[in-house]
Parts: C-alpha cells; structure tokens; sequence
C-alpha cells in the first residue's frame, strides 16, 4: 500500500436525510432483499447490482452485504491523552501491552514503549547503507508481520526498493543494544503496493502493472515464482484510465492464518473485501447504500473524492477499520469529521461502532486491559479509550 497519507475523500453523511426502500435483486450472485438509501447530491455512481457491470467497474465479490447499522454504537466520550516522548511517528501497533512505533528519526526509526505507561524503554534500526541498516523507514504494521517465536519478539520486514525480506529479533536487539537483523529472502519482486507473509516460503504480493492501470495479485513461492489463484480474478480485473490516479486501487492488506482469510481495504471505494486464498470464501462488506464505481470515482475532480477508510487492524475474534468519510479537500485543509471505527466478525457480520471524539489516521487495541490507542498522523498525537465494556459485549 503505497499511500502515506491519502487525502480523504467527501463528507457524505449517511445518518441523515435517508429513505429506506426494500427491492429483491433476481440474479446469480444476488437473490437476496437489499437496504437502498437514497442521498442528495451523491457525487459518485453507485450500483446496486454490480454484477451487471463490467468487473472493470467494481473491485468487489459476488457475494456483497450492505451495512447500514450496526446492533451497537457507542460514542465515545472519555479521551485521555498521551504524552509518548516519541518524535515523528509515522506508525503505530500493540503487541502484548507494547506500543511499538515507526518513525522519521534516522538514529531511531523503531520506537517502543510500555503500556500504559508510555514510557520508552528501546529502539531498533537506524537508516543508512551498512549491514544492518535499511534505506527507507519501514511500517510497524504495513507490510510488516510481527510475532513472538519461542518467547522472541520478531519482526519480518518487507525491503520496498530492494525486494528485500528481512528478520528482525526486537528481544535480542533490546537486550544487547544491537541490531540483532538478517536476510532471509534477497530476490523478491520490488516496489510492491502489498506485502504478506503467509508462511516462510509462500508471500502474497499486489504490484501495479506495466501501463498503472491495474494492480496484480499473485502468490509468490521462491521455487515456483508468481502463482495466480481463481480468487484474486475479480479483483485483478479492476482498472483505471491511463493516466488516473493508481491509488484508487490501493488496499491495505492483511492476512489472518487461523482462519487463511485475507481482508483487503480501499482507501478510497466504500467497500472491504475477505476471502481465504482456496476460494472456498468471498465476501465483499459495503458500508453505505450501493459499491461506489471505480468509474464513477474517476469522473469525479480529485479534490472532492472520499478517502473512506484510513486502516485496518485484526483480532482474534474480530477485526476493525477506521472509517474516515472526508473529501480530499477537508482532509488535507480542514477536517469535518471525527472517524467512527467499524468492528466485524470473522464471518463479516457488524458488531459495533466506536465514534471517536478526536481526529485520528490510526488505531490499535491493548486487549489485555480493554484500552483503545488512536494516533493521528497529522497532529502527532495518541488518545487512550476504555472500551472494556466493548470488548466484553463483542467477544461473548
């Protein structure tokens, strides 16, 4: 996902001004009573039958639940911010009450912290062209897999320019003070949009094609290469003009291996995809009334399209996205609108939904004490939320 920080895109409120009308859709993929809300003033073509359309038109499944409502929301009131002595963080996840932190600083661009402390107690990787230095600041949750083996912290790392897969022991490099950092795989395919590790030698990869119309989909073994599946045709076919804005495309991409489901964001199309890699499951979730239409977004000026979603985070019983609903233009000048995060099954089916009460481009939950942590890109600063009584109403 090569998109630091996507404008957003417009400000549609879609819990006003709606009527709801009931129609039956008679077709392959779609036997099924539909929700249709009606807007005023949509910008952008909305479809409530994408698969009548050219698969062109949609990056989406056959199988589509439209979400309107979920059975809980729940505002939330009680911010309490953070002072976390970290300068320009980029990125932010939490791994067993840690807040691990990627950031501009060249002497220090992985940060971490105790929680809830906020005190920081280590840092790993410095950029430069040594052994064991790196070339660009990598994520601490974009492209990047974070794990415990056999009681070591390790992060594997995705190398954008050089197609580099690197590990990273966090334990040892903490506890010696060096970066404890090696090469496990120098001949991956470069400046790729989507990095995932399925296992030690089986990589999920979405790179654009020659003329950046299209984004690819492929399985990458080191033995075997580029291996396609059925699964990834529907949405491989999606494609823009010569010339437009590749992004429209992007996904923020994350893989789930208890389950083999991969969940896919857009950034800017309302809609999140699940399916496992066997296409033994296809599940497309749209948030609103209809698929926004990757032409309908292309016909509309760049300054007034909808960054819709801004990340995506994974749970053991469930999963969430930050919903942002913002045109470019406010996101980038002036903000109308505190994000809601969405929360949902592994099944895809709605849970709950958290509307924040400050600005945020991120988001992660410390599960053991029932703590939501936003981060925002743009004003540098991290919000705490209690949401135990959530998190217990969610997870029975």
């Amino acid at each position: 996902m090569r998109f630091p920080h996507l404008p957003v895109k417009s400000g549609i409120n879609f819990t006003q001004h709606r009527k709801i009308y009931h129609f039956s859709v008679n077709n392959d993929s779609m036997n099924r009573f539909i929700y249709v809300f009606i807007f005023p003033a949509l910008y952008i073509f909305f479809s409530c039958n994408p698969s009548s359309k050219s698969s062109s038109t949609f990056m989406a499944f056959d199988d589509i639940e439209y979400v309107d409502n979920f059975p809980q929301s729940f505002p939330l009131q009680n911010s309490i911010e953070q002072n976390v002595d970290a300068i320009g963080v980029k990125s932010f996840c939490i791994y067993d009450s840690s807040l691990l932190m990627s950031t501009v600083n060249p002497e220090n661009l992985w940060v971490f912290a105790s929680l809830p402390e906020c005190h920081i107690y280590g840092n790993a990787l410095k950029r430069g062209h040594g052994p064991t230095e790196l070339i660009e600041n990598p994520s601490v949750h974009n492209n990047t897999k974070i794990i415990k083996e056999n009681g070591q912290l390790l992060a594997y790392i995705y190398e954008f320019k050089k197609g580099n897969l690197l590990k990273l022991n966090i334990t040892e490099s903490l506890r010696t003070n060096k970066t404890d950092i090696s090469t496990l795989n120098d001949s991956l395919p470069k400046s790729l949009f989507n990095f995932v590790v399925i296992n030690d030698s089986v990589f999920f990869c979405k790179e654009v094609n020659n003329n950046h119309t299209q984004q690819i989909r492929y399985i990458y073994k080191p033995n075997d290469n580029r291996v396609s599946l059925p699964v990834f045709e529907k949405l491989n076919n999606a494609v823009i003009k010569n010339g437009e804005d590749i992004n429209i495309l992007s996904t923020m991409t994350k893989y789930n291996p208890t389950n083999n489901i991969i969940i896919e964001m857009p950034i800017g199309l309302n809609y999140i995809n699940m399916y496992s890699l066997d296409n033994s499951y296809t599940k497309t979730i749209c948030i609103g009334k209809g698929l926004y239409s990757i032409e309908g977004v292309q016909a509309t000026h760049r300054w007034d399209r909808i960054y819709t979603f801004a990340d995506l985070r994974l749970f053991e019983k469930f999963w969430g996205v930050l919903y942002m609903n913002e045109t470019e233009k406010d996101f980038q000048t002036n903000r109308k609108h505190f994000p809601t995060i969405l929360l949902f099954d592994w099944s895809g089916n709605p849970l709950a939904e958290l509307k924040l009460t400050q600005l945020a481009t991120s988001f992660d939950i410390d599960i053991n004490t029932g703590e939501l942590y936003t981060f925002d890109f743009n004003t540098e600063l991290f919000f705490k939320y209690s949401i135990q009584c959530v998190l217990s109403g969610i997870t029975k």
